[in-house]
């Protein structure tokens, strides 16, 4: 009898206890919130699919001691229908790592219908492991970009999520005011030319913006959809889903989401982003399918800006490598995002300007690492795991 099988929703507590003791707080104790997250995002999501499941591993004593998550999205590819198997958290018993339980339930994931696997946050030892199963790393999604608002403030809040210099992240958010304060003044002296659009804090953009519901992405992906040749195939249910789901993990900050107009009215884009007021705003997509994507990053940073961002950071996409340089964004390695598929066409234009295809659309933003303790969130110190 076979160690691995299908997640049921009985077995909710079990893996929620692997997890919280391996990756969270090191306790068996999951907070309910947890057990009611996993329910919502493995089996109430609207694009659940009974047959790309998630995936257990049991030991001989019927133990779950390895867990392999697996979030479906819909896609097309010149208007054929796809399945992509978003997968994560992936997590082993400590006890159980000499039997290698990470790579077989990896490989029996990889060896379902889907017709491509992502993962957007993967370790080095998942990307060995993926690597060895015949994946690859997404160069350009494993590229990130930031936006530098407030130096001061940007510096504090990058400081603040590292365990190693408290006392330097303390004294730093002290004088972050004194130092943002100046720099906004030199920024101010600075000759238009050079403050446009590079600027620290951008002046308001030659555009508008209203709110993206679910109607409205709905109709723009439709028209979107003409040009695109890889795209996700939303639908009202999945989005209103979405949606409640990006308001839960609030610990990012609330999510905004903007239909990007110009001065006459015709629409340039779109962007859905967290915004974290004096952190790190998170930018979960920025579509520019009329070319405009300029426009949209323009009301994007001037948003986030006037909201009290210190910076706003993102994912690289093929369609924002001009638009970036113009905004003088800092490139960096961000997280791994790896890919898995036979189809070679796909995985071409999963690097093209003709693909949309975002961090809104994989497994990066959901909160399952996230600690609820008496209706308080708060950040869990990193665990040694198979994957995030």
């Amino acid at each position: 009898m076979t160690p691995i099988r299908t997640f049921q929703r009985e077995d909710i507590p079990a893996v929620c206890q692997l997890y919280e003791r391996v990756f969270r707080s090191g306790t068996v104790d999951p907070p309910p919130q947890l057990l009611r997250y996993f329910e919502r995002t493995f089996f109430d999501c609207p694009w659940a699919d009974p047959s790309i499941p998630s995936l257990v591993y049991e030991d001989s004593n019927g133990e779950i001691v390895g867990f392999i998550g697996s979030h479906v999205r819909r896609l097309r590819m010149d208007g054929r229908p796809l399945r992509l198997a978003c997968s994560g958290p992936l997590v082993a018993a400590p006890e159980a790592r000499n039997r290698a339980v990470g790579a077989l339930l990896l490989r029996r994931y990889l060896a379902g219908p889907q017709d491509i696997t992502t993962t957007d946050a993967a370790t080095d030892e998942v990307l060995r492991m993926e690597v060895g199963l015949g994946g690859q790393a997404l160069t350009h999604a494993s590229i990130g970009w930031t936006k530098v608002l407030r130096p001061g403030a940007a510096t504090a809040s990058w400081l603040s999520h590292r365990d190693r210099w408290p006392g330097l992240a303390r004294t730093v958010r002290v004088i972050a005011p004194a130092l943002d304060a100046a720099a906004l003044k030199l920024d101010a002296a600075a000759p238009g030319r050079l403050r446009h659009r590079a600027g620290l804090l951008p002046p308001r953009p030659d555009a508008e913006a209203t709110p993206l519901t679910v109607d409205v992405l709905l109709e723009q992906m439709g028209d979107a959809a003409r040009t695109l040749r890889v795209h996700v195939d939303y639908d009202a249910d999945y989005l209103h889903w979405l949606f409640s789901e990006l308001e839960a993990v609030d610990f990012r900050g609330p999510p905004v989401r903007h239909l990007v107009h110009d001065r006459n009215g015709r629409v340039a884009g779109w962007y859905v982003y967290f915004l974290a007021r004096a952190g790190l705003a998170q930018v979960m997509q920025v579509a520019a399918p009329n070319g405009r994507a300029d426009l949209v990053l323009d009301h994007l940073f001037w948003h986030a800006a006037n909201e009290g961002a210190a910076a706003v950071h993102g994912r690289f996409e093929p369609v924002l490598l001009g638009p970036l340089r113009n905004h003088r964004c800092l490139l960096t390695r961000s997280q791994l995002a790896l890919v898995h598929t036979e189809d070679q066409v796909l995985l071409g234009l999963l690097g093209s300007p003709k693909s949309l295809l975002t961090r809104l659309d994989g497994e990066w933003w959901m909160g399952h690492h996230w600690l609820w303790r008496d209706g308080a969130r708060t950040t869990v110190p990193t665990r040694t795991a198979v994957a995030r």
